[in-house]
């Protein structure tokens, strides 16, 4: 093992030749470097940066550096029988002795008094020049001998007068010792850590900056500066550390994220000549945020990176963007819903998810599919109404070559097939053509296909996820949908509320919004927020979004307009669009009276709940009826 090297840094010379007695040569180096109050701090920093492991001192001197430099400082301490063998050697010289002290008094010299029958006179001082006037003092007051440290004896001297150095016990100088080894192990093994970091940060392909919570950085790789564009000058890393951003680096955004402690995820900002996809994550600790973490990279080169991996995705796969967290809401209604979705995801059940146009049905889905086990396999989407039956059937089970007239050469892997061991998302699962219903149960019973065209079964292992605008129960009861299909599919079965049903959530997603399309520069007022939960929002959070986008739009270099959405939310009105829930126009001719009576009660129902923040109790009361009648219509 490599010695550790000690420096010893006071001016005392008779505890430095103390020390070097008591030290083990086999594993430590002891220097001696005398040296003034006033000299000490530049020497042992000095030392520091030359290598020295730790520095040792005594007396002043050493309260003065510990106070400054910290850690790596080991004072050796002077116990009250220290003193008292000192005040012992000096009682020969007569009863009125001076005691040198650093910063304040020592207690309990009145001991000493009594024990030696002398008056002891305590010099407190915090510089050379207060102790040089304080002995002046004393001797002037007929103190002829001063305790303390082996600067005394200079200032005493040439006033006729005469010292006494304190020395610290063996013991404890052997505990210093102790202590020094051991913080010497712990700061080569911190810089041991810090260099293998710093390898770290320098081998990854993206920026990294750290500030504190006063804005300094700590941490500032290579990659962050090439990036960033430093000029040469500012290319030693080195002489940011410790320091203020530079304004370079201060439109990254980590500013804005140690204010307000929110993190800030892929935003696209220009810093410089650079445009870059910057994460800020704030440091907290015991909930306060002490500092913020970024990583970074060239828009360019990710958008090189996104076209390479959408080439292999369509071969390899597809992927869900969304994570249930990103569906956002903090109502009683949205907290059951992704309560239930997490439990479903852990489930290889297929889920029927019902809902509205526009309340976030898919991004439930892909949130489902990232807590499943089959995350890291591929999710695929496809809207069933979108396509025509003949090319849906191709696009779902693929197809042999020569099935069909224009058919690819090779054949054609279907969905189904690319979703193996994934998910597959069938949004909009009402508008499935009846011939395709039978196929599609096949798949969810026997868990095989076959490709149109082909004679080989294809085992496949697909988790289902569907969705639907409409009332599927209702679909299938009318003959519209097959009632065994249905049950295959809603063996789990979520219902996204609209927006209207948690307009608690309307001020948090307006919000979200805006910082998405403003980052965070636009404001809708408190006024105009309670204007916003007056709307009935037909459209859903997709109709919130589009209003907030117009309002940023709009608003240019304003940062709000209370009139401005005012007008937006009248021309919304204007259009006269009103709520349909999981019906349109031709539902409605095909049901009959007593439908749409069971229709109504039920919306109604939900509606009085949704007043009565989900307490049924509350809620059968005002609406008349017992708690298990409700729970039957509800049912």
């Amino acid at each position: 093992m490599q010695k550790y090297t000690f420096a010893f840094v006071s001016n005392s010379p008779e505890i430095g030749e103390t020390l070097k007695l008591y030290s083990n040569p086999a594993t430590e180096e002891v220097i001696v470097r005398l040296a003034t109050m006033e000299e000490a701090i530049p020497v042992a920093q000095e030392l520091l940066d030359k290598g020295v492991d730790v520095i040792l001192c005594g007396g002043g001197t050493g309260n003065l550096l510990a106070q400054t430099l910290g850690q790596p400082v080991i004072r050796i301490s002077k116990t009250h029988i220290d003193i008292l063998r000192a005040l012992i050697k000096a009682h020969p010289y007569g009863d009125n002795i001076g005691l040198t002290t650093f910063g304040k008094p020592i207690d309990g010299i009145e001991v000493f008094e009594k024990l030696l029958s002398i008056k002891i006179r305590q010099i407190v001082f915090c510089t050379t020049e207060e102790l040089v006037s304080g002995i002046s003092d004393a001797v002037e007051d007929g103190v002829r001998c001063v305790v303390g440290d082996a600067i005394c004896e200079h200032i005493i001297a040439p006033l006729g007068g005469s010292s006494i150095v304190t020395i610290p016990s063996k013991e404890e100088i052997l505990q210093a010792l102790r202590e020094a080894r051991a913080i010497a192990a712990t700061r080569r093994q911190e810089r041991k850590d810090v260099v293998q970091i710093r390898t770290i940060l320098e081998t990854i392909k993206e920026g990294v900056i750290a500030v504190d919570k006063e804005g300094c950085v700590q941490i500032l790789n290579q990659m962050a500066a090439d990036i960033l564009g430093f000029s040469d000058v500012d290319r030693n890393l080195r002489s940011h550390t410790g320091k203020p951003l530079p304004h370079v680096i201060q439109g990254t955004g980590l500013l804005s994220v140690l204010k307000t402690g929110m993190p800030e995820i892929d935003q696209v900002r220009r810093v410089g000549s650079a445009k870059i996809v910057i994460t800020s994550l704030p440091v907290i600790i015991n909930g306060k945020t002490e500092g913020v973490v970024a990583t970074f990279r060239e828009a360019a080169k990710i958008q090189d990176i996104d076209r390479k991996l959408r080439e292999k995705l369509y071969v390899a796969g597809f992927v869900a963007r969304y994570t249930i967290d990103h569906f956002k809401g903090e109502s009683a209604r949205v907290r059951q819903l992704l309560e239930k979705a997490r439990k479903y995801a852990q489930t290889p059940a297929a889920i029927l998810i019902e809902g509205e146009t526009g309340t976030g049905k898919e991004i439930l889905a892909q949130g489902i599919h990232n807590l499943s086990e089959r995350k890291h396999n591929p999710f695929i989407a496809i809207n069933c109404s979108a396509l025509p039956e003949s090319l849906l059937e191709s696009e779902l089970f693929g197809y042999e070559e020569g099935a069909f007239t224009g058919a690819k050469r090779g054949g054609r892997i279907g969905l189904f097939e690319l979703a193996n061991e994934g998910s597959i998302f069938l949004d909009e699962i009402a508008d499935i053509p009846p011939s395709l219903q039978m196929r599609l149960l096949r798949v969810l019973e026997q868990k095989e296909i076959m490709r149109i065209g082909g004679e080989r079964i294809v085992p496949v292992d697909v988790r289902v996820i569907s969705s639907s605008y409409k009332n599927l129960s209702e679909e299938s009861r009318c003959g519209r949908f097959r009632l065994d299909l249905y049950f295959r599919l809603a063996m789990l079965k979520l219902r996204v509320p609209p927006l209207r049903e948690r307009m608690d959530d309307v001020p948090l997603l307006a919000r979200e919004l805006l910082m998405r399309l403003s980052s965070g520069t636009k404001q809708i007022t408190p006024a105009m927020m309670k204007k916003l939960k007056e709307y009935d929002w037909p459209g859903n959070i997709r109709e919130l979004d589009s209003l907030i986008n117009r309002y940023v739009v709009l608003l240019g270099t304003a940062k709000h307009d209370d009139g401005l959405l005012t007008d937006l939310l009248g021309e919304l009105r204007s259009e006269g669009t009103t709520p349909t829930p999981n019906m349109s126009p031709r539902d409605s001719s095909e049901k009959s009276l007593k439908q749409h009576l069971e229709e109504y009660e039920r919306m109604l129902i939900e509606a009085t709940l949704n007043e009565c923040q989900l307490s049924k109790k509350r809620a059968a009361r005002k609406l008349g009826i017992s708690v298990n009648t409700l729970w039957r219509k509800l049912n």
